[in-house]
């Protein structure tokens, strides 16, 4: 890296999720200067997770880091005030104060911040989102998060967990969601969702499930979502019904998000999105047959363009512009 580089550098991103933490530095442009990762074990608790975290940084990218003035912190949960965690499932952090614990032991300002949230703002100011001012976006991996932007505001809530639209209801009286709810978005999209759907479905009729069984490896293998898109890419019968059910859910709710919000562009990302990249169309299908002319007419649905990078560039960008 160059000092040229290290001149502009702006900020830290670290994306903490329950197996991995991701680094990325990014300059004052929003560009992304360098990135790593860590295997990273949260039930050793916050304080020493961060700990390891800042060892991570200044081994990877040594004296350059000096440039950076903020960092910003990601979770896959909700975050209040303050950087207090409020839920994370993934971490077990509930009531950790991850921005004094980051401040303290960075020494300099942090922020955190929901996951998907950094990975909107990412993707707003500089992926599939940019140049557009209202905006939602939605993403679909192990849960399914998302975030909303409006007249160029990023919205926050009364509690700062606005986003949370996996959890609104698509089903009343559906399948049990992970949260206290059950007819969940999530419950019928998310990877642990198709998961489910695709057991029950084999469960009630074995033989239509030796595709997807043979894709996990077996009676014995653990069905997974990227066995189920492995047996659709192989003319699986169930797993493209399942696939064309994932479809009509997610275009059912993408419905409902732009009559409600009448964003400009709807985004979709995530590790579902980039295994079933079909649900994109199925999406947009869904919106032109159903969604308020008025909204559809001037909506399009995009796939997110910046991969797993975007929540910690995102964080990294949102420290910088003061924004979490």
């Amino acid at each position: 890296m160059t000092e040229r580089d290290a001149a502009g550098l702006a900020a830290l991103g670290i994306d903490i999720g329950g197996t991995k933490v991701a680094f990325a530095l990014v300059d004052a442009d929003g560009r992304e200067l360098a990135a790593t990762r860590l295997a990273t074990e949260p039930e050793r608790g916050a304080e020493a997770v961060l700990g390891e975290a800042l060892a991570e940084a200044r081994a990877a990218f040594g004296t350059t880091l000096g440039g950076a003035d903020a960092v910003g912190i990601c979770v896959a949960g909700q975050v209040g005030p303050g950087g207090v965690v409020l839920g994370a499932p993934n971490l077990g952090w509930d009531g950790a104060p991850l921005g004094e614990i980051t401040t303290r032991l960075f020494a300099r300002r942090a922020v955190v911040m929901n996951d998907v949230h950094a990975a909107a703002w990412a993707e707003w100011r500089g992926g599939a989102g940019r140049g557009v001012e209202d905006l939602v976006v939605l993403f679909l991996g192990t849960g399914v998060g998302g975030a909303v932007i409006v007249g160029g505001r990023f919205l926050r809530g009364c509690t700062g967990t606005l986003g949370e639209l996996g959890h609104v209801t698509l089903v009343a009286g559906g399948r049990q969601c992970h949260c206290r709810n059950a007819g969940c978005l999530e419950a019928y999209v998310s990877g642990w969702a198709i998961e489910a759907r695709a057991a029950d479905a084999i469960a009630a009729d074995p033989a239509a499930g030796a595709g997807i069984l043979a894709a996990a490896g077996g009676s014995g293998g653990e069905i997974t979502a990227e066995a189920v898109a492995a047996a659709r890419d192989a003319g699986d019968p169930l797993a493209r019904r399942l696939s064309d059910e994932t479809g009509m859910y997610l275009g059912a709710a993408a419905v409902g998000l732009v009559n409600g919000w009448n964003p400009c562009r709807l985004i979709l990302g995530g590790g579902i999105i980039n295994g079933f990249p079909e649900l994109v169309d199925a999406t947009t299908r869904a919106i032109e047959a159903h969604a308020l002319p008025a909204a559809a007419r001037v909506v399009t649905v995009s796939r997110a363009a910046l991969g797993n990078h975007a929540p910690s560039i995102g964080a990294a960008l949102m420290a910088r512009d003061g924004t979490a």
